[in-house]
């Protein structure tokens, strides 16, 4: 990264603006490729960007009234959630891309609608360390689910809870809306197989979901992006397109099945590794030449 130009700075998802949004200090950005010296101190906020900066935030309704957040950086936004959940947005955008240096999203129409689109994969990771952990397997099988139901992913995590629990299958079912544990990693790295329901099926979009479960050794049976296979290859999962098919994949849960899925799973880690940096594909996002919808 030169001193001078293309600091690359990311506003965390917690991080609220307000209303005058120049006075955000510096030092609540995440630097995925460093900070330098010429931005570093405590009391450096957006203001000090140049124009040669990059500072990269999520989408809110703020932005469409304030899109440059008292800042001469240069702006790019993250839209990351599927149409369903963040459609509003995405109408915005069509309209009112301009406004931003780059728009990162995995949308398929959005990115074909505009031209400063870059597809972007939400996938991230909540397993921190996740090299450091014990895979030992000692469990069958989890299914992680919230207490949320508004999305057609939500309704299949609780009906497939309610089926294990019903043909009294070896299915741990975890999560804020029924077991919750402490840690993400503590309802994969110990179990051959998990549940993995995105919360919609929609072209392009995955998230930490499944990347977690690759990188824990724990084989998803798979309900989700549709065109996986041009992210991570798929040949150690089990993917699953309707209800009826994961019912079926979950009664088979046994340790040879896991064994001869193992290897290809694990030739998947390092696709999936990717796409658990975040803020370094970020950063390789807004810096990428043009905006034709491909990923950088």
């Amino acid at each position: 990264m030169n001193a001078v130009s293309d600091a690359i700075a990311i506003m965390p998802y917690d991080v609220r603006p307000g209303l005058r949004p120049g006075r955000v200090r510096l030092d609540a950005l995440v630097w995925p490729r460093g900070r330098p010296a010429r931005l570093a101190g405590a009391d450096k906020t957006l203001r000090d960007l140049g124009r040669d900066d990059h500072l990269v935030v999520y989408t809110s309704s703020l932005l469409y009234r304030r899109p440059w957040l008292g800042t001469r950086a240069k702006v790019s936004v993250m839209v990351l959630e599927p149409e369903a959940i963040h459609g509003d947005h995405m109408q915005k955008l069509r309209r009112q891309y301009a406004r931003f240096h780059k728009v990162l999203c995995s949308n398929a129409g959005l990115l074909a609608a505009i031209p400063n689109g870059v597809l972007f994969p939400l996938g991230c990771t909540w397993v921190g360390d996740w090299t450091a952990l014990d895979l030992t397997k000692t469990r069958a099988c989890s299914l992680i689910a919230s207490a949320k139901r508004s999305q057609e992913g939500h309704a299949l995590r609780h009906e497939m809870a309610d089926h294990a629990r019903a043909e009294g299958l070896d299915v741990d079912v975890m999560g804020g809306g029924y077991q919750p544990f402490e840690h993400k990693a503590d309802g994969l790295a110990p179990y051959r197989f998990s549940l993995v329901i995105e919360n919609v099926r929609e072209v392009n979009y995955f998230t930490e979901k499944l990347i977690d479960a690759v990188l824990c050794k724990c084989v998803p049976i798979y309900w989700g992006c549709p065109n996986i296979a041009e992210f991570i290859d798929p040949a150690g999962m089990i993917v699953c397109e309707s209800e009826a098919e994961m019912k079926a994949a979950v009664q088979d849960l046994s340790e040879a099945r896991y064994a001869a899925l193992l290897p290809k799973l694990e030739a998947a880690i390092p696709q999936a590794a990717v796409y658990a940096e975040f803020y370094e594909r970020a950063a390789r996002a807004v810096l990428g030449a043009g905006g034709s919808g491909q990923m950088p």
